[in-house]
């Protein structure tokens, strides 16, 4: 097992794979809104990973996290830093975007079943075009990311037996996973 140092903590663990969870669940929500009635649902998934995003990045900036291992170097290290940078950065301008998408509309908004007068006058379909291309682009690129986060995690952990993916998930599993690849 990796170092106690250098394990996320149990919240920053658990902040982690829910918000992933939640996101990944809301893009298959989110790529099938055509042929389903489950628009209520992305937008109340939305908010909920709305609030989870802010406490992770409040969580984020106010706790220590572990360094990243030293067997990573030069270019790994850039890569690894600018991919968590961008990771975050496109959470944030998913939800700016899609919440730009839905406030367009002009209508009143449930947020968790609160109802929130309509926040501005309702533009045509045309004018909300931009914002629906931005989120819908926006999330793909996201997902992109996070499959080659995954990706990188993996290499690391298998390929590398850098033990990136072993200090994220719960103690139990990385036992497991580093007693069976060492």
């Amino acid at each position: 097992m990796s170092d106690i140092n250098q394990e996320y903590s149990a919240m920053a663990k658990t902040l982690h794979w829910l918000t992933a969870i939640m996101i990944l669940g809301q893009y298959l929500i989110g790529i099938t809104l055509d042929y389903t009635e489950w628009k209520s649902l992305h937008f109340q998934v939305g908010y909920i990973i709305v609030i989870l995003v802010l406490w992770r990045i409040i969580w984020r900036v106010t706790h220590v996290y572990p360094e990243l291992d030293p067997q990573i170097k030069g270019h790994g290290r850039v890569l690894a830093h600018a991919g968590h940078h961008t990771l975050y950065l496109l959470m944030v301008l998913v939800l700016i975007s899609g919440f730009l998408r839905l406030i367009t509309k002009g209508e009143a908004l449930n947020i968790l079943g609160f109802n929130v007068a309509p926040l501005m006058d309702a533009m045509s379909k045309d004018e909300r075009t931009p914002y629906k291309l931005a989120h819908e682009y926006l999330a793909h690129l996201f997902i992109l990311l996070i499959a080659l986060h995954v990706l990188a995690a993996f290499a690391h952990q298998f390929l590398s037996k850098i033990p990136c993916l072993s200090r994220m998930l719960p103690k139990s599993l990385a036992k497991y996973i580093e007693e069976k690849h060492d």
